[in-house]
């Protein structure tokens, strides 16, 4: 698939007994935009195909420090402009269209939809965020440091930023929404391991006052990733088969 600056590899998923022009989400994987591609996250998309009943499109993008932000965002905007547009006919989009990911690949699919959604109005049906990390602003992190483990989501973020940023760029926040477009949602958490759920929290808050459908899940009993667990937690295994209902389940 034509990413930004050349072409980027695409994984399709299509469970067996699935139409060819099933609903179709476009997932990109987490990894805090340093780490992890499309044979880390396999797993997670395979499964959440199989209990949506529908297809999943899994998109690499460029990776830091060796590309700097916003080359990821910007692949991630091109793939889905590409998905819409010109690979629409390939993809045989006939049915219903979401975004996805999974912490920082939530990030790029929900950036990635708020820049197209004027372009291509009600094409994008919907978005699945997986434990969402929705800013990278080190102060705002430091401010709720002592609550639950957003300690150890400061560290993260700190690592992130120097791989991540330079030249005094910065990624905006998306808890706002001029950031985010106003999409119906499957917002999923973690429990108290979960440094990105109070934000998740105030994304949901605020997709809901602009009247848009949201479905919140959070585990209790599972951490930041889990969707990367599945092959040793039953209990994430149950959680993403729930999850990959929800969003099959408002994509038809």
């Amino acid at each position: 698939m034509p990413g930004a600056a050349g072409l980027l590899e695409g994984r399709l998923y299509r469970p067996i007994g699935v139409s060819a022009d099933a609903p179709l989400l476009l997932f990109f994987h987490g990894g805090g935009f340093i780490v992890s591609d499309l044979d880390t996250h396999e797993a997670l998309c395979i499964r959440l195909a199989d209990a949506g009943r529908m297809r999943v499109l899994s998109a690499q993008y460029r990776l830091a420090p060796e590309h700097r932000y916003p080359a990821q965002l910007d692949d991630a905007i091109a793939v889905t402009r590409w998905m819409l547009g010109e690979g629409a006919p390939v993809l045989d989009l006939g049915r219903g269209v979401a975004v996805g990911g999974d912490s920082a690949g939530a990030y790029l699919a929900a950036s990635a939809a708020a820049h197209l959604h004027a372009a291509f109005p009600g094409a994008i049906r919907a978005q699945l965020l997986l434990y969402p990390l929705l800013q990278l602003d080190g102060e705002v992190w430091a401010e709720s440091l002592f609550e639950e483990t957003r300690a150890v989501g400061w560290a993260v973020v700190q690592y992130i930023n120097a791989q991540l940023l330079g030249g005094g760029v910065t990624a905006p926040s998306l808890l706002s929404l001029s950031e985010i477009a106003p999409l119906d949602s499957v917002i999923v958490a973690g429990g108290r391991l979960d440094p990105c759920k109070a934000d998740a929290i105030v994304l949901a808050d605020l997709l809901r006052n602009a009247g848009r459908e949201v479905v919140w899940r959070d585990y209790p009993d599972l951490v930041h990733g889990f969707g990367n667990l599945t092959h040793v937690s039953e209990a994430a295994r149950r959680a993403v088969a729930e999850t990959g209902a929800l969003i099959g389940q408002i994509m038809t």
